[in-house]
């Protein structure tokens, strides 16, 4: 056997439970700012013309894309942990039912 092989692969639950909650409270504290933003944004006046007004529609829209791509990537990290999660504690509690110390049988 190889030295991976053989190596120790642990998970830390709680640890991954954490992640989980502070991923969870970025996308509310993003999603909060985002909100924020659009509703200061939306108070600009509908007159404004010329090459600023479209200067800052162009970086509006362009931030936008990225703050969509952020809500993207991070919706999939908490999705993509909550799912490690639920297979290690499934692993967990598979392995000590063929131990013998599960719970339900």
């Amino acid at each position: 056997m190889t030295d991976a092989m053989t190596s120790r692969f642990t998970v830390d639950l709680e640890q991954l439970d954490h992640v989980i909650a502070r991923i969870a409270g970025l996308v509310g504290f993003v999603e909060e700012n985002l909100d924020e933003l659009e509703n200061r944004v939306a108070g600009l006046p509908a007159s404004w013309t010329g090459k600023a007004a479209t200067a800052h529609a162009d970086a509006h829209r362009k931030w936008e894309a990225g703050a969509k791509d952020l809500r993207e990537g991070l919706d999939a990290m908490r999705t993509a942990a909550r799912q490690a999660h639920e297979q290690y504690t499934g692993a967990v509690s598979a392995n000590l039912q063929m131990l013998g110390r599960g719970g339900a049988e």
